[in-house]
């Protein structure tokens, strides 16, 4: 059977992630990122030698730190010797709906694919979309506890910015050439060969980065530029047409996405049974304990 490296970061819910984590192995590894601003004696006390936890980073949704740390978890995984089949980026709230047979099965019968997902942003006629590009995004990475003060920081400089034409170009340098911008979710699964490739572009391709710093969410945008900028394109999953939402840019999850993701219970079990899904997102002790354990009992009984 062929052999995963699942790469994860978690800030929150130890039991959880520790639940995961049994759920999925089987001929597969773990490569953890903790936010540096949690505490990982819990994490470490649940998972021990069971995963590799990786440095940490202080980690502020959208911020360039969300990409360095993804870099962490590709060297470890890179530098770790293993020839894995495939490298599948999750989050700590995610859980599988397939058993571990089917989703080894899926990858191998695909093994050419590249499980991520691409907008092109470069050439988008939504301005919504375009600005996360386009416009100036400073300040996330700001070392601050205090989120209400940090956002007002970054709301105002954003609009204040949006007053002046100040306006950064559509497209990033890569190679030194010109290429287009694309986007998608955090959340993929790729070849070795593609995480080396990745890898090797993220340590080197400076313009690129000082690009992506300033851009909203560059972990969503950094990626997938590299992807779809190379000859893995060609078999990665490329979105024409308008954005989708969070969910039809996330190839291989269930995602219930409003205003913010929702948490999943039990009343969400016949959605995800149809949804042909691999994973969903997002769960969490307590409130989805109900539906894990049916989602248990049905990945079980189909071993």
């Amino acid at each position: 059977m062929s052999r995963i490296a699942y790469i994860l970061s978690a800030y929150k819910d130890a039991p959880h992630l520790a639940h995961l984590v049994t759920a999925l192995d089987d001929s597969a590894d773990f490569y953890i990122h903790i936010d540096l601003k949690a505490d990982i004696r819990p994490f470490k006390e649940l998972l021990g030698d069971k995963v590799t936890f990786i440095s940490r980073h202080w980690v502020s949704w959208g911020g360039w730190e969300q990409v360095e740390y993804q870099k962490e978890l590709l060297a470890a995984v890179l530098h770790s010797g293993i020839e894995y089949t495939r490298v599948v980026c999750l989050s700590g709230q995610d859980y599988p709906l397939w058993t571990n047979q089917e989703i080894h099965q899926y990858f191998d019968e695909h093994h050419e694919t590249e499980f991520i997902v691409g907008m092109n942003l470069t050439h988008c006629a939504q301005a919504d979309q375009r600005s996360k590009i386009v416009n100036y995004h400073f300040f996330r990475d700001l070392r601050w506890r205090n989120n209400w003060w940090k956002n007002k920081l970054i709301v105002a400089s954003r609009n204040l910015i949006k007053g002046f034409p100040i306006r950064k170009r559509p497209t990033t340098l890569l190679e030194n050439k010109k290429v287009d911008v694309f986007f998608g979710s955090d959340y993929w699964a790729i070849t070795l060969p593609c995480a080396q490739y990745i890898y090797k572009k993220l340590c080197t391709e400076k313009e690129m980065i000082h690009y992506f710093k300033t851009s909203f969410v560059p972990s969503e945008l950094c990626i997938q530029t590299l992807v779809f900028n190379s000859s893995f394109g060609k078999q990665a999953l490329l979105h024409e047409g308008n954005y989708p939402g969070l969910s039809g840019l996330t190839p291989l999850h269930y995602i219930d996405y409003g205003r913010a993701i929702k948490t999943l219970t039990i009343e969400e079990l016949p959605v995800l049974q149809q949804s042909g899904k691999m994973f969903c997102r997002k769960v969490v002790s307590g409130a989805s304990a109900k539906l894990i354990d049916e989602i248990d009992r049905i990945r079980n009984s189909q071993k």
